[in-house]
């Protein structure tokens, strides 16, 4: 009996080491874009998106987060909301994006962490201090040798939590309310001619991204699913619940493409199993004419 107990008590610690092991084991995943609303320029031109850190440290000051981004030299890099937590200290993430932007221009939109951060002001101001782009419910013309895709992004819905509420709606129908809006502002007489990239924290909402004009949609906040189980999308996921549809992995609607991240950091009661912590690499190819 003792044997069986000492055996129970070793998988444990084995199975809880390799837990911890995983939320700091980063993987990079990479995706291809084609489109014949490319430009030519932008063949073959790459970004790198980072979501949910949530104040994460990875290594010594974040440096193997950063080598491996430095290793992809991207052409921009996409932070897709959740960078800070809450209300834990920004420095941690404050000293990230920094490092960030003095190599490569970096755009920004914030997370419903953000949202209800007391900090997320002076963590705004810092950005912009620092040259990143902060999107908020805005679009930006990102050009290479005179050639111009668009880079556009909402803020997130929790930061107008007070306003909806007040018109007494449920939470799942304000949410939708307040990103409709600032998708309508964000995309106002945008022309479909440009190939445009949407930072948008929430994937849930993938059917309402649809209907405007964009082309590829980078969201994080789902953390994989937090459990992921083989074929399927995970345990849990904010704002869709158990056995969650969008989080993880690149889905297709037609023309348009959904990209999710799995995210860097863990901020849910549940933790992260089976589902490293994910950098994603984008590359852009120009579908030529045949």
């Amino acid at each position: 009996m003792k044997k069986i107990g000492w055996g129970i008590l070793g998988a444990v610690a084995a199975f809880t080491g390799y837990a911890y092991w995983s939320t700091k084991h980063l993987t990079c995943t990479s995706y291809e874009i084609v489109s014949d609303k490319i430009p030519a320029e932008w063949d073959g031109a790459s970004f790198v998106q980072l979501s949910d850190l949530h104040s994460a440290s990875f290594g010594l000051y974040n440096n193997p987060l950063l080598s491996m981004v430095n290793e992809l030299a991207p052409d921009a890099v996409f932070l897709t909301g959740d960078i800070l937590d809450g209300d834990e200290s920004p420095v941690v993430a404050m000293a990230l994006v920094r490092k960030l932007a003095k190599i490569f221009p970096t755009f920004y939109v914030s997370g419903n962490h953000e949202g209800r951060s007391a900090f997320y002001e002076d963590f705004k101001a810092d950005m912009e201090a620092h040259q990143v782009t902060v999107l908020e419910n805005e679009r930006y013309f990102l050009k290479k040798n005179d050639a111009a895709i668009m880079i556009a992004g909402v803020k997130d819905p929790r930061f107008s939590k007070e306003d909806w509420l007040a018109a007494d709606l449920p939470k799942s129908e304000w949410e939708k309310e307040a990103l409709t809006a600032s998708l309508d502002e964000a995309t106002y007489h945008l022309s479909p001619d440009y190939f445009t990239i949407l930072l948008a924290h929430r994937p849930e909402f993938w059917p309402l991204y649809q209907a405007y004009p964009v082309d590829v949609v980078l969201s994080g906040h789902a953390h994989g699913g937090q459990f992921r189980f083989p074929l399927t999308e995970g345990l849990f996921a904010p704002g869709q619940g158990f056995l969650p549809k969008w989080t993880a992995g690149i889905h297709r609607a037609g023309q348009k493409a959904l990209i999710v991240s799995r995210g860097l950091g863990n901020a849910t009661i549940i933790p992260r199993l089976f589902n490293d912590p994910e950098v994603i690499q984008i590359t852009l190819k120009a579908k030529k004419e045949s």
